[in-house]
């Protein structure tokens, strides 16, 4: 087992907080460079298990004000794509900090239909799951299933399971933003 080391245990007051500016100073272009190819990898992965259409990553802007995709699987199309924080149900995943499922999306009053105009297609089932790096939220991870009208028939819909994976994916991207930032920081090369 590996024991702490006494001298570095003495500094991780000051290394948690020199994370936690680092963290907050993390725009939403900054972050495609911290998950890199292998986050990019996993988030393909994990679309699959959950039968998702779509996986988003939506970063909050440093005013906090938006929230912005950063990454997107299979189409990289809507990265960039922005959202006020008041608005929609990623939105209300953010500010309560608590996961949801919906699988009858377009009958939920909070969910904004100015994301199915611009894609021209209706969003049937969601998850939205908050996302944390540097000790704190940043932004929510999000599943999509859609349907091409709104009198198409719904997909199957999410289950509890998936929302679980979906919160277990945001764990280990947080500990993988958490790493990069952490070797930026100590300027070490791993």
């Amino acid at each position: 087992m590996i024991a702490p080391d006494p001298f570095l245990s003495e500094h991780s007051a000051v290394v948690e907080k020199a994370l936690a500016r680092a963290a907050a100073e993390v725009t939403p272009d900054d972050f495609s460079g911290l998950i890199g190819d292998s986050g990019g990898s996993m988030l393909r992965a994990i679309r699959e298990v959950v039968a998702a259409d779509s996986l988003s990553i939506w970063i909050a802007d440093v005013a906090e004000t938006q929230l912005v995709v950063t990454h997107t699987e299979p189409d990289p199309g809507f990265v960039g794509w922005s959202q006020s924080l008041g608005e929609g149900l990623t939105s209300l995943a953010y500010a309560s900090e608590q996961s949801l499922c919906e699988n009858k999306v377009a009958l939920n009053a909070a969910h904004s239909k100015r994301t199915d105009d611009a894609l021209g297609q209706v969003t049937a089932a969601m998850i939205a799951t908050p996302f944390y790096f540097g000790g704190a939220i940043q932004g929510v991870i999000s599943c999509v299933q859609l349907k091409p009208s709104p009198d198409a028939p719904d997909p199957a819909g999410f289950s509890a399971r998936s929302m679980n994976r979906i919160r277990r994916l945001s764990s280990v991207l947080e500990q993988l933003v958490n790493y990069r930032l952490l070797i930026r920081l100590f300027e070490m090369e791993l």
